[in-house]
């Protein structure tokens, strides 16, 4: 026994082989296991080296700056806007089904209601004609129907509320009042908080792995945190390499229909608990 000790100490101590000394070590300790026990290996070689999982972390978020003379948002040369080529070559019908789809969506996690035909034909129109998926987000949320339903006397949940509080922090660099934000509703939380998530991202945009970086962190958290609320394999997925693939392969535009789709609805998630 103490002869097989020397040996594979003397062994292990030896660093002129041209080896992976990490990968030897680990199989050195597997065999010393066997013959003397955990304890007595801890002993010898150390305690084995923890594998952590090498996720992607969130960018340092920036400063977004309220500007109205800054137009540099409004710079298309980036990167960004210029992926999502395989959307362009779909023929006028398939494109017109992504938009019809969005739309139905959209209505579905602002509202909690169905979209008009007439709203359908009115938004797909102006899409068609080059206007943003943000835009029309933007103009379903400042219309007299939204502004309505954000003069309801309807307190949030508190578990709305705290993911509020805490999606201000991580995601966008903001703290937020926990006072002010109990005095709002649903309806006006989910538009301040998706509205502040879109001018951060504009700003994002500017570098572009910056934003692949938060895009996945925030899509991987949500499909872990609340794995039933999502249908679709793209959402539900864990796998923080499928969310940075399909962030680096879309257009721009989509990229913001997903985050005005995620954030509108796990917070109609959390509201409906009254807890």
């Amino acid at each position: 026994m103490k002869n097989l000790i020397s040996i594979m100490v003397v062994i292990y101590s030896v660093n002129s082989f041209a080896l992976d000394m990490n990968k030897y070590k680990e199989k050195l300790r597997g065999h010393m296991d066997n013959f003397l026990g955990e304890e007595t290996t801890s002993k010898i070689l150390g305690e084995p080296e923890k594998v952590e999982v090498d996720l992607i972390q969130l960018p340092t978020i920036p400063k977004v700056e309220s500007n109205a003379m800054d137009t540099s948002i409004y710079n298309k040369e980036g990167k960004v806007h210029h992926q999502g080529g395989k959307f362009d070559l779909l023929s006028n019908r398939d494109k017109q089904k992504y938009r019809i789809a969005f739309l139905e969506e959209l209505y579905q996690v602002t509202r909690n209601a169905e979209a008009k035909e007439e709203d359908l034909a009115k938004f797909v129109n102006v899409l068609e004609q080059g206007g943003t998926r943000e835009g029309v987000y933007r103009a379903v949320v400042l219309d007299e129907v939204y502004n309505t339903l954000e003069r309801y006397k309807d307190a949030p949940s508190d578990k709305l509320v705290n993911y509020s509080l805490s999606f201000g922090a991580k995601y966008l660099g903001r703290k937020f009042n926990k006072e002010s934000m109990m005095s709002l509703n649903l309806w006006t939380i989910k538009r301040i908080i998706t509205g502040k998530t879109l001018d951060l991202v504009d700003v994002l945009a500017k570098n572009p792995e910056d934003l692949y970086s938060w895009y996945t962190v925030f899509s991987r958290e949500l499909a872990t945190e609340h794995q039933g609320l999502w249908r679709s394999k793209i959402r539900k997925s864990q796998n923080e390499k499928f969310h940075n693939k399909w962030v680096r392969q879309v257009p721009f535009q989509q990229i913001k229909s997903e985050i005005i789709i995620k954030i509108h609805k796990v917070m109609n998630y959390l509201n409906a608990s009254k807890s």
